[in-house]
């Protein structure tokens, strides 16, 4: 797990030869990957997950599909054997998007799960190594960063020789001889909806935050507006009145993502199940639309190449 561009992708690479390596900040895992992988003659699995800053659905999306795999995994007697968070030491601070992502990855895992956790960090190539172990050293020893989870048994190792480095930290996550159930995992499973778990409540303060700054900044608008139309500027007044719509949508998304919380673990389960078979419909649309398209292509060409041969044939 990790926000975007940490590198997660680039981890499982070293073992998994499937892993989709995206090289810029847009989020190249679109749903959870399930990477069978090697080391040796052991074999295991690596699960790729989005970060909760995906370029393109929200955090509420996101929890519900890694609630989702989990749940499954849970109710299928699969067990992790420990958990990879990657973090850029190449980031001067962990910044807001940064720490949202580290409370709901704390959330999930709970105190106990903490204890498999393998805090890695990445990119040790492009800072100096003075630079790279004082932020290794901040990021360590500040509660609001790390502090409480090494407290709590997660290991802090870094990245900074590839495959090498990579086998390191998954060897020590083999020498552990651990299976954890995560907190989200306990939660759901004794009936509680994902807004009601620890992971859900954290998503649900972000969402109540970005609902009551929208707010604010509408109300804001608003008093800017009146005094706009005053002056009877048709074109401000125009571009208030899309900015306060820009607004609105914001608002009323927040508070839908906040209602898509509000289920248990077979509501989500079922709910998962319909918008995977949508998306499954969508992309075989899709392929059929392509297929029509190559066939018209095909025609023409065909239809083209024989009037060639005509005119050829009668001298034109």
């Amino acid at each position: 797990m990790g926000i975007t561009g940490a590198g997660k992708s680039t981890f499982i690479s070293y073992f998994a030869s499937d892993a989709n390596i995206g090289h810029e900040l847009q989020s190249c895992t679109f749903d959870i990957g399930i990477h069978a992988a090697t080391i040796g003659d052991k074999k295991f699995y690596l699960i790729d997950t989005p970060g909760f800053d995906d370029t393109h659905r929200s955090d509420t999306e996101i929890l519900r599909q890694v609630a989702d795999w989990l749940n499954r995994s849970y109710q299928a007697q699969i067990r992790l054997a420990g958990i990879v968070y990657l973090h850029r030491i190449t980031d001067n601070r962990m910044g807001g998007t940064a720490l949202k992502n580290l409370g709901i990855f704390k959330k999930l895992c709970g105190d106990e799960g903490l204890s498999c956790v393998v805090l890695a960090t990445t990119m040790w190539g492009l800072v100096s190594r003075e630079e790279g172990e004082r932020r290794e050293h901040d990021l360590s020893t500040k509660p609001e960063y790390w502090a409480g989870m090494v407290s709590r048994g997660s290991k802090v190792l870094r990245l900074d020789k590839g495959a090498m480095s990579a086998l390191a930290v998954m060897e020590h996550i083999f020498a552990q001889r651990r299976r954890i159930t995560l907190d989200i995992q306990q939660e759901m499973a004794s009936g509680k909806t994902l807004d009601e778990t620890s992971a859900g409540q954290e998503v649900q303060a972000d969402l109540a935050a970005l609902r009551k700054k929208h707010k604010k900044d509408l109300k804001k608008l608003r008093k800017e507006m009146e005094k706009e139309f005053k002056k009877r500027d048709a074109r401000a007044r125009e571009d208030f009145n899309q900015v306060r719509a820009d607004l609105e949508k914001k608002i009323q998304l927040a508070a839908q993502d906040g209602e898509r919380l509000r289920v248990d673990m077979k509501q989500l389960q079922t709910q998962r199940n319909e918008e995977l078979q949508q998306l499954r419909d969508e992309a075989h649309k899709k392929e059929m639309e392509a297929q029509q398209q190559l066939m018209e292509i095909r025609i023409q060409l065909d239809l083209a190449r024989q009037q060639n041969d005509y005119e050829s044939h009668i001298g034109i």
